[in-house]
């Protein structure tokens, strides 16, 4: 495809022409989905991927400025969902691994004493959370407790990833703070 068609198809694609989003996924799925068949070693988080990759593409389609071509912006949004991925499957078998711990042990914990204080953490954290202020509150559930990047925080947000850091970040301090009673 020349230059010239590139252009057009671009232009086409901004203008939200379906013909041109037919046309691209057509040319380029393929390419994609085996970039990310490979990453993943994965058939259905690669088919996710592909479609999180190619959805992305059209909502920032305006941000794409042709400085390289349409199939390697296509692959760098490809590999920053595979990168959010991974991170988000890390932090959920952290969560599953804790949680499965806390099973065990409170299975195998026939002491009602300590039960009851298990019950009591997970309390004081929620009256914790309670206590946070909304951006702070939603930057915190939205990140650990949804597993969303702090990019993708931000985006959700319409906030830079400076802020949504700095937010979360106070809101640790002041959970730590409060659970701690110092509050």
């Amino acid at each position: 495809m020349g230059r010239r068609e590139q252009r057009q198809n671009l232009k086409m694609l901004r203008q939200g022409r379906r013909k041109a989003y037919e046309a691209a996924v057509l040319q380029h799925y393929r390419a994609v989905y085996r970039f990310m068949a490979y990453l993943t070693r994965d058939t259905v988080l690669a088919e996710e991927l592909t479609q999180e990759t190619f959805a992305s593409a059209w909502a920032n389609i305006d941000s794409f400025k042709a400085r390289s071509s349409f199939e390697t912006w296509l692959h760098r949004i490809a590999y920053r969902k595979f990168i959010d991925s991974k991170r988000s499957r890390r932090r959920d078998a952290a969560l599953m691994a804790g949680l499965e711990v806390q099973n065990d042990n409170a299975a195998k914990d026939v002491n009602p004493l300590h039960r009851l204080a298990a019950d009591e953490n997970t309390r004081l954290l929620y009256e914790a959370m309670r206590s946070l202020k909304q951006p702070e509150y939603i930057a915190i559930l939205l990140h650990y407790i949804q597993g969303l990047s702090f990019r993708q925080v931000a985006k959700v947000l319409n906030q830079p990833v400076g802020t949504v850091k700095w937010q979360t970040s106070r809101a640790l301090k002041t959970l730590k703070q409060y659970l701690s009673g110092r509050v």
